[in-house]
C-alpha cells in the first residue's frame, strides 16, 4: 500500500482533533434539530407559514427545490469535467463532487413532499398500481419533479458507487492486513 493512501486511510480510524469534531457534531445536530422543528411546524399549520397564501404558487419551496438541484448540477458538471479532460489527480475531486450531487438531490427532493401539504401522502405522487384505480394527474409538476429527482439521484448513486469502489478495496485489503 502507498505512504499517500495509508494516510488517507487513518485520518477516519484515528482522527487526531475529537473535540473538534464534537463540536461541530453538535452545531449539525442542532442544524438538524432547527430542520425538524421547521418542517413539525410547517406539517401542522400547512404551507402559509412560507407566506404563500395562494394556492397555486410556490414561494420558497420552489426557489430552493431549484437552489439545491443546480448545486447537485455543479456537483456532475464538475465530476463530468474532470472525467472529460482526463485528470489523472481527479479521484478524490470526483468522489467528494459526487458525494455532493447525492446530498443535494436529496435535499432537493424534501421540497415538493414539504410542498404537497400533505407530505405523509407523498407515494400519491408515483404511479403504482392500487384497487382504486387512481393515478397521479400527469399534468402537475409535482408528479414530474418526482421523477426528475428519483431519476436524478439514481443516477448519481450509481455514479458515486463506482467511483469509490477502488477506495472499498483498499479499505477491505487493509482489514485484511490488519485482521490476519
Amino acid at each position: 500500500m502507498t505512504d499517500a493512501t495509508a494516510k488517507i486511510i487513518r485520518i477516519p480510524l484515528a482522527y487526531p482533533q475529537q473535540r473538534n469534531w464534537t463540536v461541530l457534531f453538535g452545531i449539525a445536530c442542532a442544524l438538524l434539530l432547527l430542520f425538524l422543528v421547521s418542517a413539525g411546524v410547517l406539517f401542522w399549520w400547512g404551507v402559509g407559514v412560507w407566506g404563500n397564501d395562494i394556492p397555486v404558487n410556490w414561494g420558497l419551496a420552489i426557489s430552493n427545490y431549484i437552489w439545491w438541484l443546480g448545486i447537485g448540477h455543479a456537483g456532475t458538471l464538475i465530476s463530468a469535467m474532470l472525467l472529460l479532460l482526463n485528470a489523472h489527480w481527479r479521484n478524490s475531486l470526483n468522489r467528494f463532487a459526487e458525494a455532493m450531487t447525492l446530498f443535494a438531490v436529496i435535499c432537493a427532493g424534501l421540497y415538493p413532499i414539504l410542498h404537497l401539504g400533505r407530505p405523509w401522502l407523498f407515494y400519491w405522487m408515483a404511479p403504482y398500481p392500487n384497487t382504486m384505480g387512481i393515478w397521479p394527474q400527469f399534468k402537475s409538476p409535482l408528479t414530474w419533479d418526482f421523477f426528475a429527482v428519483l431519476t436524478y439521484l439514481t443516477v448519481s448513486v450509481l455514479f458515486w458507487y463506482i467511483g469509490i469502489v477502488p477506495d472499498l478495496a483498499a479499505v477491505r485489503d487493509r482489514a485484511k492486513a490488519e485482521m490476519g
